[in-house]
């Protein structure tokens, strides 16, 4: 259970696609802030008694909207958003860890699971690939259901109001949790692939993805144009510190406690950040509310799905520079990226570096620490520098455009070093240094997104970046297995080629860096200059 406001630090993208509307209006408004997720196709609504409306409905009626003040809503948000970012890293590496030992009971057939087995007897290559796909099937489905229920609790959100659905959304994510320690606490009643069950968890709120969109939703309800961009800096702030600081807590309570200690500490966490939510008005007005569910209650299935074919044409429709294609076509390497230094990691530092797993979180966190140093200082830093009228026309940058194309491609090139050291390095320490470089470039998501942003006009952008979710989603669907599926692989092979998975990210960013040097600007700012087929390099 992992909340991830902004997956790549996509700032730009967030400000450009909220900062025209105070709320989300239609699906497509859904998808763009999907994560990873980012991310994904419309699911028809249900229209019978017990439907999502109905649901988020009766929780509307407990959760009562009140008159707010942009202050306490958005430090509320923020305080959520990270309290529920930091609960996340309670869960994965303890989860880990307690998957991998049921599985080295089976592999060394110990019938009593109360008692844990060295850890270091579990780095069996049969142990570690079975590990490995149960992650991987588990990912893939969580994708596939945020995929589904996404757009039908996107509706809900605008017809019933905000704060009802972040309540159940937070409640489907801890029912997923709990899912997840039920099949590991009584794994002796069910087979650990009981496991991908929990991904069902998400059909109550829509997962992570319809989360992160209504909470963006209500910062936008709640701030002005001219605050709205620091408002979700902070909550990609709160949710970057959150997510990548957490792990080494988690691991030093798990070296001293042992696995089980850290996911209770997770649900508390988790529920502390549930209580905030009574004390969260509600942003959308219940007139609005009212208004909409008079007026148009859930779509039916043929005019659903009659809406889903011409929102993609649409979306299609806007593809007109080879350009932005390009751009796009790079949004499937953000997933990949984004898992390498996740779960995966953890799995992977643990059987080559042959250390715990609770040790792991200290070196995830060591990539945390730098991203976020990254983000908030050395970026913000060299993008000034680049177009300052005191930096040296040879390092000068013509104009923003062009300086956000030359720290995209840089970005790359680092995160391709970055990537190949982690795959070929033979020790702890010149993996950090990888992870360091990953750092450096981890500003990728954000450049390429700004860069789409300039090449269709500002009503058409919205459009855009569900379609950019799509294939972000499309990404998140073969990561996993691609890790798994070379990780695997690199066992079989022995020896130095245990660091497979990393190679083959790296041959992925490479061919995204590739596609990079044929992006060009157009030569006038704006859609029209695009659509009259004039770019330059």
């Amino acid at each position: 259970m992992r909340l991830s406001v902004i997956s790549g630090a996509s700032m730009a993208y967030q400000e450009e696609q909220l900062q025209r509307h105070n709320s989300l209006d239609d699906a497509s408004e859904l998808e763009s802030l999907l994560p990873g997720s980012p991310e994904g196709p419309r699911h028809r609504g249900h229209r019978d008694n017990l439907s999502i409306s109905s649901i988020a409905s009766s929780v509307s009626s407990i959760l009562a909207p009140g008159p707010h003040k942009t202050a306490s809503v958005t430090n509320i948000l923020y305080f959520i958003t990270f309290i529920a970012s930091y609960a996340g890293g309670f869960f994965e590496l303890p989860l880990t860890r307690l998957i991998e030992d049921i599985i080295c009971h089976d592999y060394y057939d110990v019938a009593s699971s109360t008692q844990p087995i060295d850890e270091s007897l579990c780095k069996e290559d049969t142990i570690q690939k079975e590990l490995a796909y149960l992650l991987a099937v588990l990912s893939i489905l969580y994708a596939i259901v945020a995929f589904i229920a996404a757009f039908p609790w996107g509706i809900a959100a605008d017809k019933v109001g905000r704060k009802p659905i972040v309540a159940v959304a937070m409640a489907g994510l801890l029912i997923g949790a709990l899912m997840e320690l039920a099949v590991v606490y009584w794994s002796d009643i069910f087979p650990i692939t009981a496991i991908w069950a929990s991904a069902a968890g998400q059909f109550i709120g829509g997962g992570n993805g319809v989360l992160i969109a209504v909470v963006l939703s209500m910062i936008a309800d709640a701030t002005s144009e001219e605050d709205r961009a620091i408002a979700f800096l902070r909550t990609h702030v709160a949710s970057l510190c959150g997510n990548l600081l957490s792990p080494s807590l988690a691991g030093f309570v798990m070296e001293r406690a042992g696995p089980w200690v850290p996911p209770f500490i997770g649900i508390g966490l988790f529920s502390l950040g549930g209580v905030a939510l009574f004390f969260l008005p509600e942003t959308r007005t219940r007139k609005d509310v009212t208004q909409d569910s008079t007026e148009a209650g859930i779509p039916s299935s043929d005019s659903t799905i009659s809406q889903i074919v011409g929102q993609f044409r649409d979306s299609l429709s806007i593809l007109t520079s080879p350009s932005l294609i390009l751009l796009v076509l790079t949004a499937l390497c953000s997933m990949p990226v984004m898992d390498s230094t996740l779960t995966f990691l953890n799995q992977f530092v643990s059987k080559r570096y042959q250390i715990k797993i609770a040790q792991t979180g200290y070196v995830q966190s060591t990539y945390g620490v730098a991203s976020i140093i990254m983000t908030l200082f050395i970026l913000p830093w060299i993008s000034g520098l680049l177009i300052d009228p005191a930096t040296p026309a040879k390092w000068r940058a013509k104009n923003e455009q062009y300086r956000d194309l030359s720290l995209a491609r840089w970005s790359y090139a680092i995160l391709f070093i970055g990537a190949l050291t982690l795959g070929l390095s033979p020790t702890l320490g010149g993996f950090v240094f990888g992870l360091l470089l990953m750092a450096i470039g981890s500003g990728f998501g954000s450049l390429s997104k700004s860069l789409m942003s300039i090449y269709v006009d500002p009503a058409h952008r919205s459009r855009l970046f569900s379609l950019v979710g799509m294939v972000e989603v499309l990404g998140s669907v073969f990561s996993q297995p691609l890790l798994a599926g070379l990780f695997s692989l690199g066992l079989r092979w022995h020896g130095e080629w245990i660091g497979l998975p990393y190679l083959g990210l790296a041959a992925l960013i490479a061919l995204s860096a590739f596609l990079m040097l044929f992006v060009r600007i157009p030569r006038a700012n704006g859609a029209a200059a695009v659509s009259r087929d004039h770019e330059e390099a």
